[in-house]
């Protein structure tokens, strides 16, 4: 039997009051609104309101959005916070991305009809609650001043693909967050068997024993699922407002948020509006300056962590607001990016990768070593065995840096290369764009998985970046390349550079399967080997610097 807890809303916490918010199709969502002035005999007088739409409870303990609220309440906003459609105590179906461009555009409306908002509305928010903020950026509704999504991105838990044959792993968060957040109005918490074959069999467990699915899960095995987000080009298209991308460094869905600034950075109307932050983060917000983390950093249990980490979480939102509505400074003295270089200090430039990034490359050779110069030849083998997978980078996807785990174990497994640079002498600082360049051998279906690794002098090997892709074509010696997305790391002295190549990383990625398999609902196959040619015009190789993945990818 399966251990399940059905979390349901908290309380409505005494300095909020609640309102139920109409949609355009009559449906009810549930809001909080805290008045900045409310202890004010006279009523609140008209100010900015900081929106904040989201599915995981608005009195929640996971998301804090009542101390949340109160921040921005300090800092002389108002603040609404909403259950969108489906989830606690709104109105309507669960239905992931279906709801979020009308249903923000119409709270939006109904906020500026308040005699206590002035007219301005920004939006606040991590991942899902960061995904609605640019949603309601697609609706275009010109009381939006400005957004400040957080470790999100337009196509939130979609599996992008290259345009050159390629495609993103499909990440296994997508189908358990369907089976934990969207299957009611409540969230359920438990844990999958992840031994268990198929896949999918510990998710029907789930089902029977709860006594009811998901239709955003059985959405996913009956051809083209209704649950998805709007195409980026939603979001190209629209009327662009100031907008302000917090990325993490160690963030599983760091995929998303860079794929929005990629292109948002190529269009002119966005890219005069595109400002990043880019932190030395997961996607839970703890930070490498604190992991592993002890009990007194555990912001998700302990108020005195939560307290201690409010101004690094909200306060660049605040300054970005302040500055778009004029209440402070102005928008066009902020640095364009702000970065922070792990294990050392934060940064500022006019783009990313910024202009001073050296483009560096490392060769990989024969005897498994990062090299200044391209090997004279050679060839190398893994071989993948669906029954003994490589384990993942730490016990939770979206939490890499709470249990910062050492991976000098995976090296020692005959499934994965690790090719190691020298030792350096003095402190590196590498930023920039990360790619693999692979000449590979392999067949349609088959995957490939790249960490980058700092190892210590002690041999302790603690993951840097990360990527991966399917093949949609067989290669035969042809190119393909991981994405590691970008970095900005000080490799420090007497530390070397390494990276793993592999066919897994599960249970955060599906295993491979024969091509044209369902991953969910395929048993483990025979060992497979796959070979990477070295050495050539154009050998394997990785680079960090300015280079942009879509420009050395080659269509096919």
């Amino acid at each position: 039997m399966l251990t399940i807890k059905k979390i349901g809303p908290a309380a409505v916490p005494h300095d909020a009051e609640q309102v139920m918010i109409p949609m355009r199709d009559g449906v009810r969502l549930a809001a909080d609104v805290y008045l900045a002035d409310a202890a004010d005999p006279d009523g609140a007088r008209p100010n900015a309101v900081v929106l904040v739409r989201l599915p995981y409870d608005k009195n929640g303990v996971y998301c804090f959005m009542p101390v949340v609220s109160r921040y921005f309440l300090a800092r002389g906003y108002h603040v609404v916070v909403q259950d969108v459609r489906g989830k606690y105590r709104s109105e309507g179906a669960a239905e992931f991305g279906l709801h979020e461009t009308d249903d923000g555009h119409d709270t939006i409306q109904w906020i500026t009809e308040q005699p206590w908002c002035d007219g301005d509305v920004v939006m606040w928010g991590d991942s899902y609650y960061g995904y609605t903020t640019i949603a309601a950026a697609i609706s275009g509704h010109p009381a939006l001043k400005a957004i400040s999504p957080r470790v999100t991105g337009s196509q939130l838990s979609m599996v992008l693909e290259h345009g050159d044959g390629t495609r993103d792993v499909e990440q296994t968060a997508r189908k358990f967050y369907f089976a934990s957040h969207y299957v009611d109005a409540d969230r359920y918490e438990w844990e999958p068997d992840w031994s268990r074959r198929p896949l999918r069999a510990t998710f029907e467990q789930f089902f029977t024993q709860l006594g009811k699915r998901s239709p955003n899960f059985d959405g996913e095995f009956t051809g083209e699922s209704r649950f998805v987000p709007p195409p980026l080009k939603a979001l190209l298209e629209s009327p662009p407002v100031p907008a302000l991308y917090t990325i993490g460094w160690f963030d599983n869905c760091a995929v998303w948020s860079w794929h929005d600034v990629r292109a948002l950075s190529q269009n002119p109307a966005w890219a005069d509006r595109l400002y990043l932050r880019l932190e030395a983060i997961d996607h839970e917000n703890y930070w490498l300056g604190e992991a592993p983390v002890a009990p007194h950093d555990d912001h998700s249990g302990d108020p005195a962590a939560l307290e201690r980490m409010l101004p690094r979480y909200l306060d660049p939102a605040v300054e970005f607001f302040d500055a778009v509505l004029g209440r402070s400074g102005e928008l066009a003295a902020l640095p364009r990016v702000r970065y922070e270089v792990c294990h050392g200090e934060w940064q500022e430039s006019d783009t990313w990768p910024p202009r001073q990034a050296s483009d560096l490359e490392y060769h990989l050779s024969p005897d498994l070593r990062l090299t200044g110069e391209p090997p004279e030849g050679g060839l190398l083998q893994w071989t993948h065995n669906p029954s003994d997978l490589v384990p993942p980078v730490g016990a939770n996807p979206f939490a890499t840096l709470y249990d910062r785990s050492d991976l000098s174990s995976a090296g020692q497994r005959e499934d994965v290369l690790r090719f190691t640079g020298p030792a350096t002498g003095e402190d590196v600082d590498l930023a920039g764009t990360a790619t693999l360049l692979l000449r590979l051998t392999a067949p349609a279906g088959a995957h490939v998985h790249a960490r980058l690794l700092d190892m210590a002098p002690d041999g302790g090997a603690f993951l840097v970046a990360k990527g991966q892709l399917r093949l949609d074509v067989p290669l035969t010696g042809e190119e393909a390349v991981v994405d590691l997305q970008s970095i900005a790391y000080r490799l420090r002295a007497g530390h070397r550079l390494a990276l793993d190549v592999m066919s897994s990383d599960f249970p955060d990625y599906v295993a491979e399967c024969p091509d044209g398999a369902d991953p969910w609902s395929s048993l483990p196959g025979e060992p497979v080997t796959r070979w990477i040619t070295l050495g050539g015009s154009r050998p394997s190789c990785l680079r960090i610097g300015r280079w942009q993945p879509e420009q050395l990818r080659r269509t096919r």
